[in-house]
């Protein structure tokens, strides 16, 4: 190679050098640090893309000393924002709880026998952070006592995740939630709460109808396993009745019809 042509090399080559080099800078520098910046990284990557309404039945396993005590098969709607209908073992028997913009309302036999304030942690982390403008899950996610300044990373079942709520990600006396690294979305939440400390997996995530769901979700309590959802009959309603979510309406509530 001629001396001469060396610089014209270098300068023809300077345009994708600095490209690739912004590149990697942009890389490093959207790489979340902290609690806030996954949640904003998450509402990103799925603005508009995530599913509002989800509808499904699932069989609920109930564990007692690592055996099966009992099973179950509930019905399920969840609707943006905050919105959860549940009917345990069939609409027949007037048993569920409906969950409404952070209250919960619990029936029993067709009549509500308790109502309180209560966000709740997995609709918020799996469904509404999709949604809402991340300052608002921010501040529900620190009302839930997750602390957002502890931030680190991990591998959970084999794939890499952020870890929110903890620098140590074997300490689970602290309130976390572990997102996938690549597909930004929930695959375990850890809360503690009146003595009962709760790990939550959300397994098998798989694409149906062009969305990705999480088709089991495994419950342990201090450490043991408690309950165990396998989702069936998947659907992605385009439309929901909002007299679905009404507690004054929850006997005749019936998205199955």
């Amino acid at each position: 190679m001629k001396k001469n042509q060396l610089p014209r090399i270098l300068y023809l080559l300077l345009p994708f050098l600095t490209i690739a080099c912004t590149q990697k800078m942009t890389t490093t520098a959207t790489k979340p640090q902290t609690g806030q910046q996954v949640i904003e990284t998450m509402y990103r990557h799925w603005e508009n893309k995530w599913y509002p309404n989800f509808a499904f039945d699932q069989r609920a396993i109930f564990y007692k000393d690592d055996q099966v005590s009992r099973e179950e098969i509930w019905q399920e709607i969840y609707s943006y924002p905050a919105n959860l209908h549940i009917r345990f073992d069939g609409f027949e028997t007037g048993n569920g709880v409906v969950y409404n913009q952070d209250t919960v309302y619990t029936f029993k036999e067709g009549k509500q026998v308790n109502k309180q304030y209560s966000i709740h942690p997995l609709v918020l982390l799996s469904f509404d952070v999709y949604f809402y403008d991340p300052t608002t899950t921010i501040s529900k996610a620190q009302e839930l006592n997750f602390d957002l300044s502890q931030f680190t990373e991990a591998t959970w079942q084999g794939r890499d995740a952020y870890v929110v709520g903890t620098t140590d990600p074997n300490d689970q006396s602290r309130n976390q939630f572990w997102v996938d690294k690549e597909n930004l979305y929930v695959v375990r939440v850890l809360t503690n709460s009146k003595g009962v400390a709760r790990d939550v997996e959300m397994n098998n995530y798989q694409e149906i109808e062009g969305n990705m769901v999480a088709t089991e979700i495994v419950f342990k309590n201090n450490g043991q396993l408690f309950l165990r959802e396998e989702y069936f009959n998947i659907s992605f309603p385009e439309k929901v009745d909002p007299s679905w979510f009404d507690p004054a309406q929850f006997t005749t509530a019936n998205w199955k019809q």
